[in-house]
């Protein structure tokens, strides 16, 4: 992975800390980790899978709380939390040339 794509994927810890602080809500988040990602382009399959698993549940917990066909009570917080870690987790270590490995969001 090239140096640029790096800094890139390290943008979205930003992202996820202005989603944190209430500077920007869970659908700005969503497309602004999404919009990092296909800018970055990385080729590695590893990474292309591991962010797309994360960003589907962080998008689908988004969408139980956004779409009027969800149901009251469906969106999970806990989830909501792990996914954010998770994202949070994974991005950090992409940037610093970690090789990502199984990122969960199921558990605690």
């Amino acid at each position: 992975m090239e140096e640029y794509q790096r800094v890139l994927i390290g943008r979205m810890v930003e992202r996820l800390d202005a989603y944190a602080s209430g500077e920007v809500a869970l659908s700005k988040l969503i497309q602004d980790l999404r919009g990092l990602f296909d800018v970055s382009d990385p080729r590695e399959r590893s990474i292309r899978d591991s962010f797309e698993e994360l960003w589907a549940d962080l998008d689908a917990e988004c969408e139980l709380r956004t779409e009027l066909w969800a149901p009251p009570g469906l969106a999970d917080d806990a989830h909501l939390r792990r996914t954010i870690d998770a994202l949070r987790s994974w991005a950090q270590r992409v940037a610093a040339g970690d090789p990502p490995t199984s990122f969960t969001t199921q558990g605690t």
